[in-house]
């Protein structure tokens, strides 16, 4: 089993993402316990992006995720409701249910941390490039052997 790095001082937590089946219901239920506050919902559409590769290749069908972020405190929860497509969502939401699914960091250079975890044994399972930006906003590394079933995302400052 590969084993994580020290997280370096360059990563900043920035949210828990949480596949769901239903998102409507989901942020309903955030809303009964009046303490969230929360973001528009977004639509993530893999065929608007520059390039959206699951586990190396375009998906067939397009990927269609709606999500929402909730904040309570100090922590912000990403919830992601798979519509279309198989993406990483999806398949946390088929393999273990509704709950925690990734650990989401801001990193300085997202090339450079991506390819140390890669180096160490931990597969890219999602790659996003949206249209207009000439580099990757996010990469999904497989760490659920290390880290229970959860995966890290690495996000690059905008």
């Amino acid at each position: 089993m590969p084993e994580l790095p020290d997280v370096p001082d360059t990563w900043r937590f920035h949210h828990l993402g949480m596949p769901v089946r239903d998102l409507d219901q989901s942020v309903a239920r955030y809303q009964s316990l009046g303490i969230a506050t929360f973001d528009p919902e977004f639509r993530i559409d893999s065929s608007q992006s520059e390039s959206y590769l699951v586990y190396g290749k375009t998906p067939d069908p397009t990927v269609i995720t709606r999500g929402q972020f909730v904040h309570m405190g100090p922590v912000s929860l990403e919830l992601l409701q798979p519509v279309q497509g198989l993406t990483v969502h999806k398949e946390l939401l088929d393999s273990t249910g509704e709950g925690i699914g990734h650990l989401a960091y801001l990193v300085d250079d997202l090339e450079s941390e991506a390819t140390k975890l890669v180096e160490r044994g931990f597969p890219e399972v999602l790659s996003i490039t949206p249209k207009n930006w000439d580099r990757r906003s996010a990469v999904y590394l497989d760490t659920r052997d290390v880290f229970a079933n959860l995966i890290i995302e690495l996000m690059a400052q905008r």
